[in-house]
């Protein structure tokens, strides 16, 4: 088990840098970063943090085939390879269905369009000429001119369980989103290991990952407050519908989905009871964080990534809960 740290794009940069730095001293072992529709850019902010880390790998998150066409990627990811000497993971997604939708996309044909999309990039990044007729993106001759040969880890992110089965079929790892119960977690684990056995693959093969959305602070009530905040941010998409049940807290989700399209955030927050903190997310005193992390030691992931965010001392909170996993599991 190891420990990631990830950024949702919402801090300054300055703050984002200090915390990779401080992230790396703590011992964590990858920085992700969210690539939110409107907010800070997952590639460059990847590429900002290489000049700060030696270490760590980077892990921009995630990359949509309806928003960026495989060429481009590529490049951009080799260029980071290149800068960041290798230590780079590409992550990709369909996107959230809102931000698409908001860009005048429509996700259809998901899964044969994220099979070509890996299969394009692999392709691009050994180097030859790539002729491509897919469903969503056309290639006559694309090759990479440097940087050829080198393969970069491909990690699918998703909670769906064709998606999840498909990233056990033909990728180097999967990722689950923030804001997952722990029964919807060990459910995404099940999807995606049987994909990985209807292809007879080694489980190793596929690193299982998730986002954990955590809040420390020596004022327990108010870090479950600030948590229901990035729930509620979350829980605008429908794609939480079946997360939420799983919870078997009253939560009306549409609800809250109606108050985002209504732009009432602040409707949407006072949908969530304060329940929902530890029960989609770790929040509260670094001794109750503890605790609500233990259990998702417990779910059987390769590697939890945790959120730093917040003032100066709940980072350094944070910090220290990402100090004690990576020592941890160095003496084991």
């Amino acid at each position: 088990m190891a420990v990631g740290v990830f950024f949702d794009g919402f801090s300054s940069t300055a703050e984002m840098l200090e915390v990779c730095r401080e992230a790396e001293l703590a011992g964590a072992s990858s920085l992700w970063f969210a690539q939110h529709m409107g907010y800070r850019e997952a590639v460059v902010s990847a590429t900002a943090a290489a000049s700060v880390t030696q270490r760590v790998t980077l892990v921009p998150v995630a990359i949509s085939p309806y928003l960026w066409p495989p060429l481009p990627v590529a490049m951009a990811i080799s260029t980071l390879g290149e800068f960041a000497q290798g230590r780079v993971i590409l992550n990709v997604s369909v996107g959230n269905i809102l931000n698409l939708g908001e860009s005048g996309v429509e996700p259809v044909k998901p899964i044969r369009i994220m099979r070509e999309y890996v299969e394009v990039l692999r392709a691009l990044w050994a180097g030859q000429p790539v002729t491509h007729a897919g469903a969503l993106h056309k290639l006559r001759g694309a090759k990479m001119v440097f940087d050829q040969g080198r393969q970069y880890p491909i990690y699918i992110a998703s909670t769906g369980p064709q998606m999840l089965k498909l990233a056990g079929e033909i990728a180097d790892g999967v990722l689950l989103s923030a804001g997952l119960t722990l029964a919807s977690t060990r459910r995404c684990l099940d999807f995606a290991q049987g994909g990985v056995q209807a292809k007879g693959r080694d489980p190793a093969a596929v690193r299982t990952c998730s986002l954990i959305n955590c809040k420390v602070s020596q004022d327990g009530a108010a870090a479950k407050a600030a948590m229901l905040r990035k729930l509620a941010f979350l829980f605008r998409s429908r794609g939480h519908a079946e997360n939420i049940k799983s919870s078997d807290l009253d939560i009306d989700h549409q609800a809250i989905i109606a108050a985002h399209a209504r732009h009432d955030f602040e409707g949407a927050v006072r949908l969530l009871p304060v329940e929902a903190a530890n029960v989609f997310a770790v929040a509260g005193t670094p001794a109750q964080c503890r605790t609500r992390l233990e259990e998702y030691l417990a779910v059987g992931l390769d590697e939890f990534i945790i959120e730093v965010s917040g003032n100066a001392e709940e980072r350094k909170l944070a910090l220290d809960l990402v100090r004690e996993v990576a020592r941890r599991q160095a003496s084991t």
